[in-house]
């Protein structure tokens, strides 16, 4: 579970990272938390990464909701939970489908409340992972971070927003990972994240900056998955 804290104060963002490390600790979670002092910071690094996101809604030079409408256009499954000193700043929550709001000072019973709901609808929001073992461990990547994916003899090469990671496996076990997940071949042995996708040329198809090669056999299937992924398809 990925989480990030948005707030300007470092006292009370210090707060909540004390209230996951002990969080964690109780239920033997792995938390992986990332905490920004300011908006500004965490809209140039964030690329839909994040499970759940507490979001102060007062900091200098920004406005908390204009922040979370930015979130929503680009990911509409992240559990949002505002952080506000005055309640009814958090009512107009409704508009980027915030799960809750919590009230300076934060309490631990309270955020743990806040925090148990925030992964509930985080998980009802259906994110799917893949989980890939490597040479430093097991990963486990949200697999809309997967750009695509190259089988390599006894290898699946996974190339992610994370970096790229080898690992024995067969394509069938990989395409059972990411069912659901909007991707399709464009040639033997390569699985291209359809969202990822920058332009489909006569031989090749661009993805995250990379030229791929596309077969003229799988090409209309290619094609076809592209628009209807993009809603176009019949």
């Amino acid at each position: 579970m990925r989480i990030a804290v948005v707030d300007d104060s470092r006292e009370d963002a210090c707060r909540l990272e004390e209230f996951l490390q002990r969080f964690q600790k109780e239920r033997g979670l792995a938390l992986h938390v990332q905490t920004f002092y300011a908006s500004v910071d965490f809209l140039e690094e964030f690329n839909g990464a994040y499970d759940v996101i507490f979001l102060d809604i007062e900091m200098p030079g920004s406005d908390g909701l204009e922040v979370a409408h930015e979130i929503r256009r680009r990911d509409e499954s992240a559990a949002i939970v505002f952080i506000t000193n005055m309640a009814q700043y958090a009512i107009r929550g409704y508009e980027v489908d915030a799960v809750d709001f919590m009230v300076k000072p934060v309490g631990y019973f309270n955020f743990v409340q806040k925090l148990e709901k925030a992964m509930r609808a985080a998980a009802r929001r259906g994110e799917r992972f893949v989980l890939v073992s490597s040479g430093d461990g097991l990963h486990r990547i949200p697999a809309r971070e997967v750009l695509y994916l190259e089988k390599d003899k006894n290898y699946l090469v996974w190339h992610t927003r994370q970096g790229e990671f080898h690992q024995r496996g067969t394509m069938q076990e990989a395409r059972r990972q990411l069912e659901g997940v909007p991707f399709s071949e464009c040639i033997s042995g390569c699985l291209v994240n359809l969202e990822y996708v920058e332009r489909i040329g006569r031989e090749t198809v661009l993805i995250g900056g990379n030229e791929l090669p596309i077969s003229r056999r799988m090409k209309k299937a290619f094609l076809q998955d592209y628009m209807d992924f993009l809603g176009g398809g019949n």
